[in-house]
C-alpha cells in the first residue's frame, strides 16, 4: 500500500503562513502580470481558480478586496523543505521517495499487514504536518503509485472523502475510476487523452478495462504501466531513482520586451547559469550548448528568431566556461536594432547531455570544470538563497513596469537579514 501526501494549494497557502491575517482573504500567486499559477480556498470560493489570467478577475478581485503575491521561489524553497523535513520525521521507517515540491510517496505496507487503521494514522500525520508547518495536506492511499495519485484526485474532488481517501476494495476503487476523467490519470497527457476520447474512453474505469499488451502495442509501454497499475499489479517503485533528464532548458517570456543589448545578455547569462546548475544538481555534463531568442508574433516589428548552437569537445559543468560560449554566440543571436526589434522570449539549454557518473576519462585531457568553485558557488546559492552570489554579467537590470494590479512580494524570511521577522511582546 502507497500513501500520497500533498500540500494543498501549497503556494498560497505558503504566502497565508507567513501572512496570517490574510487567511480569509482571496489571495492568488503570479510570476508575473499573467496567470495565476496558485489560489487559496477563499479565491476559488469566489470565483477564480489557479492558471487564470489576472486580467480577466481584475474588477471581482477589486470588489472582494483580493491580493497578488508575486512567487518568491527562494522563500517557498525553503517552505518546502520544512513541510518534507516535518513529514520524514514522522515515517523516517517506511520507504519514500520526494515527487515535487510539495508530493511525497510513502510505503504504508508495513502498517496494513499488522491492521492498522490507515485512515485514522492518515488523519493523525495530516494534523502533525498541519501544526508543526502550518501546511494544510491532502492524502490518498491506493495498492499502486497510480492508485494513489487516484486516490489524492478522489480526496479533492469526490464525495464523501474530506481530504483523505484510502482506497483499499476494488468495488470502492471502481467507484471512484469511474468518477475519474481519463485525462486527470497520472502519466495520461493531454495528447494522449486526445487520442483515448478519441476511441470512446472517457473515464479512468474504461481504461482499466482494456488490455495491456494492445495498449502497449498501440501506444507504449507507459500507458501499459498504467493500465497495469489500475488493476492493482505494480509497475512503478518508489524506491527506483527518477531516470535523468535528458535535455535541461531554462526560458522566460518578457512582458515589456529587451530593448537593449546589455539587458538581453544579462537574461541569457541568468538562464545559461540555471541551466548549468540543474546539470551539476542531477550529475551530468553538457556536450551542446544551444541558445535562441524571438520577437513575439503579435509585434509590430519584424519578426525575428535566432539560434545557436555550440558542440563542446568536452563534457562541461562549469558555469564561467558556459557563459564565455555564451559570449561567442551572442553577436550572431541579436537583431541589427533592438529598438526596432525588441525580444519577446529567450532561451538557454543544453539538448544533448551524458552522464557525469559513468563517463570515460582520457588520460591526457587536462580540461578542468572548476567543481570546487562551482560546487562552493551552489552551497552558497543553498544555504543564502538564488542570486546572493554569480558572475558579474549575471547582473539582471529589467524590471516591468507596475501593471493595473498591484503585486505584493514575500520576503526572503530565510536569506536576507534585512527581512527576518521581528517578534514585539507588548
Amino acid at each position: 500500500m502507497i500513501c500520497l501526501l500533498d500540500g494543498t494549494r501549497f503556494y498560497a497557502e505558503s504566502c497565508i503562513t507567513y501572512k496570517p491575517a490574510l487567511r480569509n482573504t482571496p489571495l492568488l500567486v503570479t510570476t508575473g502580470q499573467g496567470i495565476s499559477i496558485a489560489a487559496n480556498r477563499a479565491s476559488t470560493n469566489i470565483g477564480i481558480s489557479k492558471f487564470t489570467p489576472i486580467w480577466e478577475e481584475i474588477d471581482r478581485l477589486r470588489v472582494h478586496k483580493g491580493i497578488v503575491y508575486k512567487a518568491n521561489f527562494n522563500t517557498f524553497s525553503h517552505h518546502s523543505d520544512r513541510f518534507m523535513t516535518a513529514l520524514e520525521k514522522h515515517i523516517q521507517d517506511a520507504r519514500s521517495m520526494r515527487y515535487s515540491v510539495d508530493e511525497v510517496f510513502y510505503d504504508v505496507s508495513h502498517l496494513y499487514r499488522i491492521n492498522v487503521d490507515l485512515n485514522e494514522h492518515v488523519q493523525a500525520l495530516r494534523k502533525a504536518i498541519y501544526k508543526e508547518t502550518g501546511v494544510p495536506t491532502g492524502a490518498g492511499v491506493g495498492k499502486t503509485l497510480t492508485l494513489a495519485k487516484v486516490a489524492s484526485w478522489a480526496a479533492k474532488n469526490c464525495q464523501p472523502y474530506q481530504g483523505q481517501c484510502v482506497l483499499i476494495s476494488e468495488k470502492e476503487t471502481d467507484t471512484v475510476l469511474k468518477q475519474m476523467p481519463v485525462g486527470k490519470l497520472w502519466n495520461i497527457g493531454r495528447q494522449l487523452n486526445k487520442h483515448l476520447t478519441q476511441e470512446g474512453i472517457l473515464t479512468a474505469y474504461q481504461l482499466k478495462q482494456c488490455d495491456t499488451k494492445t495498449y502497449h502495442k498501440r501506444y507504449s509501454i507507459n500507458v501499459a504501466n498504467v493500465i497495469s497499475e489500475l488493476n492493482g499489479i505494480a509497475c512503478l517503485d518508489i524506491s527506483v531513482e527518477r531516470e535523468k533528464k535528458k535535455q535541461i532548458w531554462s526560458t522566460a517570456s518578457y512582458r515589456d520586451r529587451l530593448h537593449h543589448r546589455d539587458d538581453l545578455f544579462a537574461e541569457l547569462a541568468h538562464h545559461c547559469a540555471e541551466v548549468m546548475r540543474k546539470i551539476r544538481d542531477q550529475k551530468s555534463e553538457m556536450k551542446t550548448l544551444s541558445v535562441f531568442v524571438c520577437t513575439s508574433k503579435y509585434d509590430r516589428c519584424p519578426p525575428f528568431y535566432r539560434r545557436g548552437e555550440l558542440t563542446l569537445e568536452n563534457g562541461l559543468t562549469d558555469t564561467s566556461f558556459a557563459l564565455q560560449q555564451l559570449r561567442a554566440l551572442f553577436d550572431d543571436l541579436i537583431p541589427n536594432n533592438l529598438a526596432k526589434q525588441p525580444i519577446y522570449k529567450v532561451g538557454v539549454g543544453a539538448p544533448s547531455l551524458i552522464d557525469a557518473e559513468v563517463k570515460q576519462f582520457e588520460l591526457f585531457n587536462r580540461f578542468d570544470n572548476k567543481d570546487t568553485l562551482n560546487n562552493t558557488l551552489d552551497q552558497l546559492s543553498d544555504r543564502f538563497g538564488k542570486g546572493v552570489i554569480g558572475f558579474a554579467c549575471q547582473q539582471r537590470s529589467y524590471h516591468e513596469r507596475q501593471g493595473e494590479i498591484e503585486m505584493l512580494e514575500l520576503e526572503n524570511y530565510y536569506t536576507d537579514i534585512k527581512d527576518i521577522v521581528v517578534v514585539k511582546c507588548v
